[in-house]
């Protein structure tokens, strides 16, 4: 304390108080300065402690919200697989709320035909501590449906803080399904990609062969017409005209399986074309299998050749018969069907859209998923060798193709087979079924013929064929060369025989050029295989007479009566 000027006494003696007094109280206060450092130090120790207490607890909370709310579902069990707790998205996942499992053997939830695996799994993980495991395994949904789930295990009973095995997983129930979508999808392109392949390898083995069976079959015929019924080369004759025959027919189911034969489509009612061939189906399939026709009401129209759809019908009833050796049940049913965006995801190729259905079923042995995955193969077939040539079912793809639907097979071994048709519907009035007109009267003429063929074998025998029935003939090897034949004849040329591929000039560009100036001459083309310049994705167009090659010299005949006898056309 400093004092300045002159005081008195009683001031003198207050400021010697004064002092004392300030002098003990910072006696007192050095005397309690180490407890009140001991109280701060404790209230900052105690304010830090409060601190990461509530860093942990919104911490905690944090993770806690995370885990609670994650898709992923985590379970905790014991080492004997009971469940001790479970994450809030146990509800979403399985319709579980987390504390109705509580207690509970995690195999409760595990598919039967899972459950040793899902046992193995855990005792691996008991004895192998720091493995982390991984399975998909099937899942009872509260309400009985099955999930499949993707699982991942890993133990933690040695941590104190958990003290459990840890299993998370998630719902792949739908990815699964369409993994298996896109698979079965895949395959199924694949097999139309290799059916597409083998197509067009049949239709030119078809076309080459059709032009060797035509030179067969009329040399063959020319021969028996001169050949005496009793003369020792007639049944020789006979015998190879047969083989012949049968020769042609695989080469028609191959152009049928290729999609290379001609139609002749019309607006047809399925139905009719089922009752129309029914009675056939019944002398096929024999006594002891039982058919059943269930026709739909307001059954929509479609386009197809009747003929066609009529051979499928037969191929499709003759595999079900094989297949019901002690016999059973053939159904015929027709529908009308939608296919949904849901059908064409897993269907390749196919296009979405109302169609008329036909299911073939049969309850016969039924197919393996090898079997299934070729039965539309050509030669491909389960029977004994000799028993069958393995072309129905491809013949009946071909024409189901060609005509703009789709077939597919459903078999379960033991059980039965199902063949679906599906053919697109066409708006208008179903017309009726008439037969082919058959030309009626003597198989000869007197007309002139004008025969345009690059086959000099084939050629040569339409000549003869048709001289022997009287006709006149002119032949010519290509269409330069036939206009200039027709050029020099004067007289008329009542028809054009052409072949339609031909090197330099097509059938039907020849019977353009030719009928600017000759406007009566009618024309009948061959073919042993469709082209463009004809048919439109092998559719005979309107008007357009057309013998599929190979053929006998009575159809020859035949069609040239027939065309002779129609209405001229350009």
């Amino acid at each position: 304390m400093i004092v300045t000027g002159s005081i008195d006494e009683e001031t003198a003696a207050d400021y010697i108080k004064a002092g004392a007094a300030d002098y003990v109280v910072k006696q007192r206060l050095h005397r309690l300065a180490p407890a009140v450092q001991r109280a701060l130090v404790l209230r900052n120790a105690l304010r830090d402690a409060m601190d990461a207490e509530a860093a942990r607890d919104a911490t905690e909370q944090r993770f806690r919200s995370l885990i609670e709310h994650s898709s992923d579902v985590i379970t905790l069990l014991d080492a004997r697989g009971t469940i001790v707790y479970s994450t809030q998205s146990l509800k979403p996942t399985l319709g579980y709320a987390a504390v109705e499992m509580m207690g509970h053997s995690v195999f409760e939830l595990v598919h039967p035909d899972q459950q040793p695996a899902a046992a193995a799994l855990l005792e691996r993980l008991l004895q192998d501590p720091a493995a982390v495991l991984r399975a998909d395994f099937r899942v009872r949904q509260k309400g009985g449906l099955w999930r499949d789930l993707d699982v991942v295990m890993a133990n933690r009973l040695a941590d104190p803080h958990v003290r459990a095995l840890v299993v998370t997983y998630r719902d792949v129930t739908d990815r699964k399904r369409a993994e298996e979508s896109l698979r079965v999808a895949d395959e199924r392109l694949r097999g139309v990609q290799k059916m597409e392949a083998v197509g067009r390898l049949a239709a030119g083995v078809a076309h080459d062969f059709n032009n060797l069976l035509t030179a067969i079959l009329g040399s063959t015929d020319l021969l028996l017409e001169s050949l005496p019924a009793d003369h020792p080369g007639h049944e020789d004759a006979l015998e190879t005209r047969r083989a012949a025959m049968r020769a042609a027919d695989l080469t028609r189911q191959l152009l049928a399986f290729s999609r290379q034969q001609v139609l002749a489509p019309r607006v047809l009612d399925v139905n009719d074309v089922v009752r129309d061939v029914e009675r056939l189906l019944r002398r096929l399939i024999g006594e002891d299998v039982e058919l059943r026709i269930v026709p739909a009401s307001g059954l929509a129209a479609v386009q197809a050749d009747a003929s066609q759809l009529e051979q499928v019908l037969v191929n499709l009833a003759v595999n079900a018969r094989d297949a019901m050796p002690r016999g059973g049940i053939l159904t015929i049913q027709t529908a009308n069907v939608v296919l949904d965006d849901a059908y064409v995801a897993s269907q390749p190729l196919v296009t979405a859209g109302d169609y008329v259905m036909i299911a073939v079923s049969d309850t016969g042995t039924g197919m393996d998923a090898d079997t299934r995955a070729r039965v539309f193969e050509p030669f491909f077939t389960t029977k004994e060798r000799g028993k069958g040539t393995g072309l129905g079912l491809a013949t009946a793809y071909g024409i189901v193709k060609q005509s703009g639907g789709y077939i597919w097979v459903y078999s379960e071994l033991g059980i039965g087979t199902t063949f679906k048709v599906y053919l697109p519907r066409v708006v208008g009035p179903a017309e009726p079924l008439a037969t082919t007109p058959v030309a009626t009267g003597p198989l000869r003429g007197s007309e002139t013929i004008l025969v345009v063929e690059d086959q000099a074998e084939v050629r040569t025998l339409i000549r003869k064929m048709l001289e022997a029935r009287g006709y006149r003939v002119l032949t010519a090897e290509h269409g330069p060369a036939a206009l200039q034949i027709a050029a020099l004849h004067s007289g008329p040329i009542h028809l054009l025989l052409s072949d339609v591929v031909m090197p330099g000039m097509s059938g039907r560009e020849l019977s353009l050029t030719l009928s600017a100036t000759r406007t009566t001459m009618r024309t009948l083309y061959l073919s042993g295989y469709t082209d463009e310049s004809i048919v439109h994705h092998g559719v005979l167009a309107a008007g357009v007479a057309f013998l599929q090659k190979p053929f006998t010299a009575d159809g020859l005949a035949q069609k040239v009566r027939e065309v002779l006898g129609a209405p001229a056309v350009g």
